[in-house]
């Protein structure tokens, strides 16, 4: 199982995440490029910056416009986070930030939908998080779209064990490491 760090590299975090059960340690700005743009125009930018870099592009999206136009008309391998575009959930259904139109544009094109074991460590409303998380991986699951879980740390004290990640992956309704692909 692979192990993203959205931090430099370091020897202790690469050897921690060794002792931890995690196979490779992928780290930012060495392997990882995280894109947070809010402008579509600059995130293609660096979208094609990271990619002449050789580098792993991970959207961030902030709106589901923005999420459409990465998923359709960028480069861009993966999508971390697409739960937590709206602040709130409607009356009736949890806002998760992905539809099944979004779902057949990530299958059709084979981008990753990413999930973060690190966001749910720091979410204020872990329980609605949960639910979005545990919706989204049912819609990527019915639209045949590739998902992948990892910790996503930004410290060092929010790394966690593989074999923990990989069982709060068959909570939240996973199969197990077949589903995850990268």
């Amino acid at each position: 199982m692979d192990n993203f760090i959205l931090l430099p590299k370091s020897t202790e975090l690469e050897q921690l995440s060794t002792q931890l059960g995690f196979t490779r340690t992928l780290f930012l700005h060495r392997d990882i490029a995280l894109i947070t743009e809010k402008n579509a125009k600059e995130a293609l930018k660096q979208i094609q910056q990271a990619r002449q870099q050789k580098l792993l592009t991970v959207y961030k999206p902030v709106s589901e416009e923005l999420l459409r136009f990465v998923l359709e008309k960028t480069p861009v391998e993966m999508v971390l986070g697409a739960e937590q575009i709206h602040g709130q959930d409607a009356l009736h259904y949890p806002r998760a930030g992905l539809d099944q139109i979004v779902c057949k544009i990530a299958a059709d094109k084979g981008k990753i939908l990413a999930f973060s074991g690190s966001d749910l460590l720091k979410a204020r409303d872990r329980s609605q998080l949960l639910g979005r998380m545990i919706f989204n991986i049912g819609l990527c699951q019915k639209y045949n779209v590739k998902m992948f879980f990892s910790t996503f740390a930004q410290d060092k004290w929010e790394l966690r064990a593989a074999h923990d990640l990989l069982a709060l992956w068959k909570v939240l309704g996973g199969k197990g490491k077949q589903d995850l692909v990268l």
